[in-house]
């Protein structure tokens, strides 16, 4: 049985992704990191991060914890079969290649397969928006937001 609240999350407003940078922000207690997440939560935005990411940001001790604690909270979203068409299709769309740009495709491939309005805060500014352009070419994805932190 799916809870009132979790209902009314998934009706409302779309989901927020994290790439490594923001994710990165958020753990190291960022204030513009948390009040946009926190902004993001109380306007019924799902927060998700692609399952890379945290290989991206792994941190130690204290820090952590406070990563495996946000990674509690938000909704950790599988590299699966349809994010590995979806980055391919991405990848071969772009012309992008290599393994920067392989977990960039990931990252957006994920971020195409969720809940819209999707916002992608990231801070990378050459291969994320070539990606993201690309994904609104693909049947059936949404329009992504860019948030440059």
């Amino acid at each position: 049985m799916v809870s009132k609240r979790l209902k009314a999350m998934s009706k409302s407003g779309g989901t927020l992704v994290l790439d490594a940078q923001g994710l990165s922000l958020h753990v190291d207690g960022d204030d513009e990191m948390r009040a946009r997440i926190k902004a993001a939560e109380l306007n019924g935005r799902r927060v998700a991060v692609p399952a890379l990411t945290p290989l991206e940001v792994r941190r130690t001790g204290q820090a952590g914890k406070r990563l495996e604690f946000l990674l509690s909270r938000f909704d950790v979203k599988p590299v699966d079969d349809a994010v590995i068409r979806t980055a391919g299709r991405l990848l071969d769309a772009t012309g992008l290649d290599g393994h920067e740009c392989l977990v960039d495709a990931v990252v957006v491939a994920t971020a195409a397969l969720c809940l819209p309005p999707v916002r992608l805060v990231t801070s990378d500014s050459s291969h994320i928006p070539k990606l993201c352009a690309a994904a609104l070419e693909l049947p059936g994805q949404p329009a992504i937001g860019i948030i440059t932190v």
